[in-house]
């Protein structure tokens, strides 16, 4: 995956919320029969140009027909029209995740998942037994996903914590940044991975210091899929699966719209066959990993890339290519500027300049949308430069680029983003003091820079566009602990302690922006949702409190009742 570093995910974030219908006289359910729908008595939040907040919205056939007051929409109720009482609750346009990977994460669920645990005792618990489960016993690998290295000594866990549970079955997990992994003694054999074998190409075989052994700990996929391409391969049952489960997911947080990262042919695949088998409940941009390193066995990407108009659908957005251009600051393969503290290099570039200008101006001029994945200041350097080439070439297009991630960008590339027309696409959840930030990045880096991480508000206050997306896996897919995170730079869950960077605190209309009519407008389909208009698609949702009047502590904690795509309502708590 494109993750950055990985981030503490909360239970509810593994929880499949089952969806309840409940009738009663002060709340009846939205009927997706119904010809038309009313809501009245709601506290409305647009997010209209004007931000206006109304009482109340008809729908029909699954487009906003009005809006107004009770009085103007009462109007048109008759006999046919399934009337909803908000009873003075929040309705809002449903969110919109500007970067998840809803397939591969949701396929990790039925692996062996060890997220959430910050003490090495409760990993290996937790990893031992899987020994038992249906797929190890089936496949004889116990692959696994999740695991957080950041409570390891310079993020950097050694295969012993695995060879301790088996030398016998090959082990391999994935840690929770998509960038690193951890085999045992058996799965490195298996993959002929010795003192002997030499780094690949933009990957690092960790190793003991002293003796030159592997120690385990992969870094970038270069490394990683040396034990991953001989894993056992995920079915197309399983991808379907997967896809289930994160839409489901992201309906119980209120999300109607995503941009899939990094994908390849099987993906698509499965975006579509849902798409035909009418259970495709989301809009999804998909962006075709370019490279080669995240996507395995999936064909040549120009191949997929040239036909991937058959897998295009109403709700399907192939118009995408995904490019990562550095790695992460764990195990250094974040590009920097200035050099790591400890060791003097600079991270890596996935590619030279000239050959990255050039892939960007190709994509920009076939109208291609590129999303991009930069955690160093170098590496969004590098692909800022190689938008602004794009616009020499070709000039100004209507493509939207974005790049993901900023966990560092120089001061002097800030305004380049209003400048060039690129959005910033963070990942709000990660601005907190966690100890990935204090254990790996502050030796690494410095406390200076690690003050300037994350800018949000900088790039905001130099009216570059904001939008949200959560990097599931890596952290939660709930908007709103992102939103609160990105208002108080602290942990919602107050595990962590402290503050980082209170200069970057964010306003929650811009939050709740960035994760509607932006992300919306990024997905090129602010035309048709990200709003609450006359004429768009009936995408709402309804929150069990108004945000506007709880404490900022609280925001996370607040639930959403209802999701609704084109007036179907596909989640509803009790």
């Amino acid at each position: 995956m494109d993750q950055n570093k990985n981030k503490p995910m909360r239970n509810l974030f593994f929880k499949i919320v089952v969806v309840t219908l409940i009738f009663n006289s002060s709340y009846l359910l939205a009927s997706s029969s119904a010809a038309r729908q009313v809501f009245l008595n709601g506290s409305i939040h647009t997010f209209n140009k004007q931000l206006e907040i109304i009482e109340a919205i008809s729908i029909k056939d699954g487009v906003i027909e009005q809006i107004g007051s009770n009085e103007e929409i009462k109007k048109i109720i008759d006999k046919n029209t399934s009337v909803i009482n908000l009873e003075g609750k929040m309705m809002m346009p449903s969110f919109h995740d500007a970067h998840s990977h809803p397939i591969w994460s949701g396929i990790d669920q039925y692996k062996c998942v060890v997220s959430e645990l910050y003490e090495i005792e409760g990993m290996r618990s937790e990893i031992k037994e899987c020994l038992n489960s249906e797929l190890t016993k089936t496949t004889g690998w116990l692959v696994g996903t999740g695991l957080n290295i950041g409570i390891f000594p310079a993020g950097n866990p050694n295969k012993s914590l695995l060879d301790e549970i088996s030398t016998d079955i090959p082990i391999y997990v994935d840690a929770s940044d998509g960038h690193s992994g951890l085999a045992n003694s058996k799965a490195l054999e298996l993959a002929g991975i010795t003192a002997n074998t030499s780094n690949p190409e933009q990957g690092i075989i960790e190793r003991d210091p002293n003796t030159g052994e592997p120690s385990g700990t992969l870094r970038e996929p270069a490394a990683m899929n040396l034990v991953r391409d001989i894993t056992p391969k995920d079915t197309d049952a399983l991808y379907d699966k997967g896809l289930n489960f994160a839409q489901d997911l992201a309906h119980s947080f209120g999300i109607t719209s995503s941009i899939a990262a990094s994908v390849g042919k099987q993906h698509m695949a499965t975006y579509k066959r849902a798409a035909v088998n009418n259970q495709l409940n989301l809009r999804v941009i998909t962006c075709l990993s370019f490279g080669g390193l995240f996507v395995r066995n999936s064909g040549s990407f120009d191949d997929v890339l040239k036909d991937r108009a058959q897998y295009s659908d109403p709700r399907i957005n192939v118009d995408c290519v995904k490019i990562f251009i550095d790695g992460v600051l764990e195990g250094q393969t974040g590009a920097v500027l200035e050099p790591y503290l400890d060791s003097g290099n600079y991270g890596q570039l996935y590619f030279d300049q000239d050959t990255l200008n050039h892939a960007v101006a190709r994509f920009d001029a076939d109208n291609i949308q590129i999303h991009t994945h930069a955690i160093g200041d170098r590496a969004v350097r590098s692909i800022l430069d190689a938008f602004e080439f794009a616009i020499a070439i070709n000039g100004r297009t209507d493509n939207r680029h974005h790049i993901s991630h900023l966990q560092m960008i120089d001061p002097a590339d800030i305004p380049r983003f209003k400048e060039l027309g690129v959005a910033a696409n963070f990942q709000a959840a990660w601005a907190l003091p966690d100890e990935w930030i204090t254990d790996i990045n502050t030796p690494e880096l410095g406390i200076k820079r690690v003050n300037k991480m994350y800018p949000i508000a900088s790039v905001f206050r130099a009216g570059g566009l904001i939008v949200g997306g959560s990097d599931w896996a890596v952290s939660t897919m709930n908007p709103l602990v992102a939103i609160e995170t990105a208002i108080r730079r602290e942990d919602p869950d107050d595990r962590i302690q402290g503050v980082l960077n209170e200069n970057e605190r964010m306003t929650l209309v811009e939050m709740l922006k960035a994760y509607t009519i932006n992300a919306a407008y990024l997905m090129h389909q602010e035309h048709l949702t990200g709003s609450i208009e006359v004429g768009k698609a009936a995408d709402l949702i309804i929150l069990e409190r108004n945000l506007y009047d709880i404490p900022i502590e609280e925001i996370s904690e607040v639930r959403v009742l209802e999701t609704i795509i084109e007036g179907k309502t596909v989640y509803r708590t009790e």
